[in-house]
């Protein structure tokens, strides 16, 4: 294992070497060991607030693991059960775990598999509130519930609208009170959508703006076991759901022409596996990562945004969280 000063040389140099290739646009990363942040530095074009997109769903996933060690709801309830909108064949199978391992049967997100007719958004009309959920079932299920992952977004949105109806309150309010503020994430908030769909569908698969440095104690919590500076925010019982495969044996991925890859996957996020250690991870489209690994307490954040917004650029994110996995492991 390197020092700390190394690690920092050693990820600056990686993404020096991506900006310089002209695959980023820029960099700003922060990374913590053992509770403390040892690296933090940017290059190039690289914004202070991090449209960190998908990586939202993680804190969703967080608020869901709050309610279940409430013992509010239960990992195999059905989704009818909290939203009755679901009570129809088929649908009223699907459950709460389903929802966090997108293995629903939902519509996945449409660049997933372009050929399919997906695009659940722009079936809602003017009146958003009562619209959105009918929307999406009546785009159906692409598959029974519990036998394919597919990643989709549609069911994290469903996971905002369960937080919404068991909480009494939006579920942006919610995980900023029970899991932003309790992780310092002051300067972290919600896009704005005034006047667009997203002022009521809840904004909870791709819609915080995140200081790198905040991503960061997020994953602190996490790799601390559910703590934040003595401040318990899960309980590490949760954690565990977030680091064990959820899945059943050999589930494949077949989105973005990924030719059934196997993949692993927590009650809420990926599982990385590398050096003979194992990590919990999200991405975020444009290029941004969260990576956390608890037996080194390792918290890792960076923003890398890609040159061409229309390619994906492996190497700036899971080719970063493996080198870096490197630094620690190899």
């Amino acid at each position: 294992m390197r020092n700390k000063t190394e690690i920092k040389r050693q990820m600056k140099r990686h993404l020096q070497a991506l900006y310089e290739q002209k695959k980023i646009t820029g960099a700003r990363f922060c990374i913590s060991w053992r509770g403390e942040k040892i690296a933090e530095s940017e290059l190039g074009l690289a914004d202070y607030y991090v449209d960190i997109q998908s990586v939202t769903k993680m804190f969703t996933a967080a608020a869901i693991l709050q309610l279940w060690e409430q013992g509010i709801l239960h990992f195999h309830d059905s989704v009818a059960k909290f939203i009755p909108e679901f009570n129809r064949p088929l649908f009223s199978q699907i459950t709460v775990l389903q929802l966090l391992t997108h293995t629903s049967g939902l519509a996945a997100v449409p660049d997933a598999f372009p050929a399919r007719s997906m695009n659940w958004e722009a079936q809602i009309g003017d009146d958003v509130r009562s619209e959105w959920i009918p929307a999406i079932l009546k785009q159906g299920l692409f598959y029974r519930p519990g036998t394919k992952w597919e990643y989709s977004k549609a069911g994290f949105c469903i996971l905002g609208e369960l937080i919404q109806r068991i909480t009494k309150q939006k579920a942006e309010k919610y995980i900023r009170e029970q899991i932003l503020l309790p992780c310092d994430m002051k300067e972290s908030y919600w896009r704005a959508e005034d006047g667009s769909i997203w002022d009521v569908i809840p904004n909870t698969a791709a819609g915080l703006f995140v200081p790198v440095g905040e991503l960061v104690q997020f994953g602190m919590m996490l790799a601390a076991g559910g703590v934040y500076k003595r401040r318990r925010v899960l309980k590490e019982a949760s954690v565990r759901k977030l680091e064990e495969n959820q899945l059943p044996d050999g589930m494949r991925d077949f989105c973005w022409d990924h030719d059934g890859r196997p993949v692993a996957y927590g009650a809420g996020c990926p599982i990385l596996h590398a050096y003979g250690e194992s990590a919990v991870y999200h991405e975020g489209a444009g290029g941004v990562m969260l990576l956390i690994n608890r037996k080194e307490k390792l918290s890792a954040a960076w923003s890398a945004p890609f040159s061409n917004r229309n390619e994906w650029c492996d190497e700036a994110i899971i080719g970063t969280a493996i080198r870096l996995m490197g630094e620690f492991f190899s």
